[in-house]
């Protein structure tokens, strides 16, 4: 029957090498009838592949021997930086339109992150503590300025909000069980190996680490192999844990690495590797009793390490730009969208500027029907444009936003005058200006758009003509 015949055909597309020996095998006993004894243990082994199978399948009780055929279905996550698919400006999941230093996330790893406010005291202590110690001692023998230092703070603030984001989605369970105590197994089986050569408890370190042999980590060699170690893994965490082209400013990131590696990383590892602590630690896993009552109020949580990032600096910086300030210089303007153009978002500015059109006009207290129907007319186009999910200029707002916005473009031409008294409009201009301010405006002032701005009196003409073209 066909619906036989779409079973086959199933079974041949799904397993396609079985089907095939499976036909050697039927065609090679027809043929060759005379060697049926020999044929026989082909079928035999084949027979008995299938009830394995069968008995122990993934339905069964019993673990499966065979590998299983199904595909694991992948599910779409939002990750952080730099695996992040969730855009800033539309919000879809692998947006191919925008450039990934779009992703929120990956800007402002921080952005909803929030920690009580002890811990977060305690945290901007630490780092704190760091800056006092290693960089203050030879910054302020050059200037008192603390823009620069000012940057390093947002930097640290961006890579510990990336560990925490990072350390949140470990499954600790199994890296315990299957890391943790394999290499502990290895570690305690190495130790009992090198105390049998040894008779002197002093010598045991030293026959250990000879009983590892090749297997030896690369960090436990000497010294300076541990902290060179350290600086090759840090300056390899940098795409994960810096900010999005801060790798291009080799004096920041050598900053960063000497600090991270020698000043955070090593102490950390001398710390963890202390015999004291590793049975601290065990000590607290394995105690069942109760943990003591909390004699003080649970501290407020707090957005992480805000107040640590704040601004020292009081001198304003001279190339520092605010939107209003773009927005006032023509040249400035036009520099400015041809980066949009860039970044694949200048729809972001052009949705400003039809609502403040918009809103120009529908503020005024008397309306005729024909005006009505051209604002309702508007209405529709940024709901179109801007709201929809298939339009390539979406924007991601709030579902009510769009909702109310939704109702009002679907319905009768007469009710476009509740935008008056409506807070959708208003707060979906007051996200994307959000959005042009804290995101747009501050990667334009470090880009070569702007940078061409301000030089552009002093190339030469040669350059100036070739940039024409």
């Amino acid at each position: 029957t066909p619906r036989h015949l779409d079973r086959l055909r199933e079974l041949g597309r799904q397993y396609p090498v079985f089907c095939f020996l499976l036909l050697v095998l039927l065609l090679s006993t027809l043929l060759l009838n005379r060697y049926i004894h020999i044929i026989m243990v082909f079928w035999s082994f084949l027979a008995g592949v299938v009830t394995f199978y069968c008995s122990l399948g993934p339905e069964s009780l019993l673990p499966n021997i065979l590998v299983s055929i199904k595909p694991k279905t992948k599910s779409y996550q939002q990750e952080l930086f730099p695996l992040g698919h969730s855009c800033a400006v539309c919000g879809k999941i692998k947006c191919k339109r925008h450039r990934p230093t779009l992703l929120l996330e990956n800007y402002q790893p921080w952005l909803d992150l929030k920690v009580p406010s002890k811990v977060d005291a305690s945290l901007s202590e630490i780092l704190e503590l760091v800056l006092e110690n290693f960089v203050y001692p030879w910054y302020r023998d050059i200037t008192d300025d603390e823009a620069f230092v000012d940057e390093l703070r947002v930097t640290l603030r961006f890579f510990a909000a990336v560990l925490v984001r990072r350390t949140q989605k470990v499954n600790v369970a199994s890296l315990i069980t299957q890391k943790l105590l394999k290499v502990s197994m290895k570690h305690i089986e190495i130790i009992s190996k090198a105390r049998q050569k040894v008779k002197n408890t002093e010598c045991l370190q030293q026959a250990a680490l000879e009983e590892y042999g090749p297997d030896l980590h690369v960090a436990l060699r000497s010294r300076r192999d541990e902290l060179l170690y350290l600086r090759k893994l840090t300056e390899m965490l940098f795409p994960y844990i810096l900010p999005p082209k801060a790798t291009d400013c080799r004096s920041l990131t050598l900053l960063i690495r000497e600090v991270l590696a020698g000043s955070v990383f090593l102490p950390s590892m001398d710390y963890l590797a202390d015999p004291d602590t590793v049975n601290h630690l065990i000590l607290i896993f394995i105690d069942n009793s109760p943990p003591e009552e909390a004699t003080e109020p649970t501290s407020t949580l707090v957005p992480f390490l805000q107040k640590y990032s704040d601004t020292r600096n009081k001198k304003p910086s001279v190339l520092k730009l605010e939107l209003k300030e773009i927005r006032e210089q023509q040249d400035l303007l036009f520099r400015f969208m041809n980066f949009l153009k860039q970044e694949g978002a200048v729809h972001v500015l052009q949705f400003c500027l039809a609502v403040e059109e918009f809103n120009d006009r529908i503020l005024c207290p008397e309306l005729s029907d024909s005006e009505k129907m051209m604002l309702h007319e508007e209405v529709k186009k940024i709901y179109e444009t801007y709201c929809l999910d298939e339009s390539v200029d979406k924007i991601q707002f709030d579902p009510f936003i769009v909702e109310e916005i939704r109702n009002i473009a679907e319905g009768p031409y007469a009710e476009v005058v509740k935008l008056q008294t409506m807070r959708c409009l208003f707060e979906a201009y007051e996200h994307v200006l959000s959005l042009l301010e804290n995101v747009f405006t501050p990667m334009f002032c470090h880009s070569d758009e702007y940078f061409r701005q301000l030089l552009r009196g002093a190339e030469s003409p040669a350059r100036n003509s070739k940039m024409s073209r």
